[in-house]
């Protein structure tokens, strides 16, 4: 089995430059610096998805009328080694790679037009840049209503920016040194990371701590702030509403109905909870 810490591959390119909706750079650089583990993925969706590749590879093929053969193998980089890829299928007769996807019914919305996910795009060039070759095609099985094929050609400058980013991220692995981009979803990692205090110790912080602590104090108060305007703002629909389940206007349908009491309270308030939702879309 190829060890996935020596290398950044297409599937790490998104996170590697912060713009995976999966995963974070900090994550990535603890993964690839062997101080915590990949998490295993063992969900129906990702073995469906492993299933369904040799189907949409025959539906592209049957689409396309385009040949196409799996790759069992990486490819590392000519100038840079630590940047591989290991393509689904190749393209016949094109120096082209086919990258086969698959997605909910849910997240149809990413495909519309000719829409294509972030994430992919950087992968398909990280491919191309490793590769050499011209183009990629995205062949998406969208649940089990839509298939799209995209095309994506080679674009020297995005590859040249992906490429110099990367590079400058694998220097955080090689010296081990922890990225300067930080992430809303890095509480886990770097609870992993420092899973201990050591009880008594008190470091010395940069001047640069005053200004997330000063920034931090004055984001509570607005918070607080909006909470109250929000609460304020339900109240006075709540007077208009006055006995009424519920009341509409052009735009919306408000109600405003009991609560039913948990099986563990013992003695239930009344409560109603206030519910709107959009009922016409404005013009």
């Amino acid at each position: 089995m190829t060890d996935r810490k020596k290398f950044l591959g297409a599937s790490d390119a998104a996170a590697a430059l912060g713009l995976s909706r999966w995963k974070t750079p900090i994550e990535l650089w603890a993964e690839k610096t062997g101080q915590i583990e990949p998490p295993v993925v063992d969900s129906e969706a990702a073995e469906l998805g492993k299933g369904l590749e040799d189907y949409v590879a025959k539906r592209f093929s049957t689409k396309t009328g385009k040949a196409v053969h799996r790759v069992n193998e990486h490819r590392f980089h000519k100038a840079f080694p630590y940047l591989a890829a290991q393509i689904d299928r190749k393209v016949e007769g094109e120096n082209a790679v086919l990258e086969c996807k698959t997605a909910s019914g849910w997240k149809a919305k990413e495909w519309s037009g000719e829409e294509i996910p972030q994430e992919y795009i950087i992968q398909c060039h990280h491919q191309l840049s490793v590769t050499g070759y011209d183009k990629a095609y995205l062949a998406v099985l969208i649940g089990n209503q839509d298939f799209k094929i995209r095309e994506i050609l080679r674009d020297e400058k995005i590859i040249e920016d992906l490429v110099k980013k990367e590079i400058e991220f694998w220097a955080y692995v090689r010296n081990k040194m922890m990225p300067e981009i930080v992430m809303p979803k890095d509480d886990d990692v770097l609870y992993q990371l420092f899973p201990q205090m050591t009880a008594g110790e008190d470091v010395a912080l940069k001047d640069e701590a005053n200004i997330l602590i000063e920034g931090i104090q004055a984001m509570i108060q607005d918070k607080i702030a909006l909470e109250d305007q929000i609460d304020k703002s339900k109240n006075e629909l709540k007077v208009m509403l006055k006995e009424a389940e519920q009341g509409h206007t052009k735009l919306w349908r408000v109600t405003w109905k009991d609560q039913v009491g948990s099986t563990y309270t013992v003695e239930r308030k009344p409560t109603r909870v206030l519910r709107y939702k959009r009922i016409i879309k404005e013009e």
